[in-house]
């Protein structure tokens, strides 16, 4: 009997150790309940061995749980390189990440790495973290060990273009997002950033094909289609882009971009009426309103609607005096230029009378300051000659000047 429970005190200790052990090199977090479980129960279980005392079988069995079955299931899981504290730890840098304390998900991950070792996991995590913080070097070294570790990640691919654009080295990004997308065809970003990136390099041809590839797996993405009318307006396919644009607001009705854009194609080809009702959806918007205005005018004139256009044009003008000089340079309005003229002459002239009057009351504010700080001064030396006037000025100003303090 002795024996045994002997046995059973040098297991338990064994096992203490062997899960302290495993906390230092593993980072085990979890192990510290256990380890406080099993010391707690191993207290318990000294004294009842040394005054032998006999315990109920109901007590015997929680007991010899904390103090040997528990502990030991634990060990052969740990022995096994199955760990929960592992997953716990990664949670817990990815709460940080979330959270955007990535400075606390970097010291995280650095010792989920320093004591568990490398994958691609902890890695692509950390790599995110580094570009979050704009430490673009550190997070393309990385990213780099995380497609040598999993040439499949395809975020890790995509990760790596948006550093390779960021350090406009354009065609290398390029490539990764078309590997990006070799591997994963339905990933919506790649698609969306590779096809903005061949546009703005003006590979059109490309940049649509891109668009209609994406489509084939995002059939109801708006952005997509405004995206890919966009490219074939460039391409001088406005039948296509007509019916993308209208395909895009099925889906999105209030795409202010999209009814603008539509509303030129409809007025390039004479559909004055749709054009007008489209414009007239966006006369609210503050970036789209003026411009929208002026399409509209623009469309009256056209119609011979000379008072229409009028009353829109004195609107634009009176928002905004830049549309003077669009006006007066734009060739459709010729056909009620004199009409036209005469107002924008008076425009002006009353423009320019507002701006010299705005720069007469600017010098006049000046010219006020300039005369009270004179003033300030005079009555600065006046208060010399009595230290009475001093002494009340320090309780209105609540300092004192450094010529009054040298004169006492």
């Amino acid at each position: 009997m002795i024996i045994d429970n002997i046995i059973v005190i040098v297991v338990a200790i064994i096992l203490i150790t062997y899960l302290s052990i495993n906390y230092v090199k593993k980072y085990a977090p979890g192990n510290l309940i256990l380890i406080s479980i099993t010391a707690f129960s191993l207290g318990l279980y000294l004294p009842i061995v040394y005054y032998d005392v006999y315990l109920r079988i109901r007590y015997q069995i929680p007991l010899s749980i904390g103090i040997f079955f528990l502990p030991c299931i634990f060990a052969i899981l740990q022995y096994n390189n199955i760990s929960f504290g592992k997953k716990l730890l990664y949670k817990r840098a990815q709460k940080y990440y979330l959270k955007q304390k990535y400075t606390k998900c970097i010291a995280t991950l650095q010792k989920i790495i320093n004591t568990q070792g490398k994958n691609s996991e902890n890695l692509f995590l950390l790599a995110n973290c580094f570009y979050e913080i704009e430490d673009y070097q550190n997070a393309k070294e990385i990213l780099y060990k995380v497609i040598d570790l999993d040439e499949k990640n395809y975020k890790a691919y995509f990760r790596l273009g948006n550093i390779l654009e960021k350090e406009e080295d354009f065609d290398p990004a390029i490539d990764v997002y078309r590997k990006a997308l070799e591997i994963d065809p339905t990933f919506y970003d790649a698609y969306e950033v590779l096809g903005i990136l061949l546009a703005n390099k003006g590979e059109y041809e490309q940049a649509e094909e891109v668009y209609k590839n994406a489509l084939d797996y995002h059939v109801e993405s708006y952005e997509l289609l405004y995206n890919l009318a966009m490219i074939q307006l460039e391409l001088g396919k406005t039948d296509e882009a007509e019916k993308n644009l209208e395909f895009a607001l099925v889906i999105k009705p209030d795409i202010k971009e999209a009814i603008y854009s539509l509303g030129n194609i409809k007025m390039l080809k004479g559909k004055y009426n749709d054009a007008l009702n489209l414009y007239n959806e966006i006369i609210k918007d503050e970036e789209y309103g003026l411009k929208a205005y002026y399409k509209i005018a623009i469309i009256y004139v056209t119609k011979n609607e000379f008072d229409k256009a009028m009353s829109i044009i004195e609107y634009l003008i009176n928002s905004d005096s830049k549309y003077i000089n669009i006006i007066e340079n734009e060739f459709v309005f010729n056909a009620m230029r004199s009409r036209i003229d005469t107002f924008l002459k008076e425009r002006k002239e009353s423009i320019n009378e507002e701006e010299l009057e705005e720069q007469k009351e600017i010098e006049q504010r000046k010219k006020t300051r300039k005369n009270w700080f004179s003033s300030k001064d005079n009555k600065q030396e006046s208060k010399k000659e009595s230290i009475l006037y001093d002494d009340i000025d320090i309780t209105r100003t609540g300092f004192r000047s450094e010529e009054s303090k040298k004169d006492e």
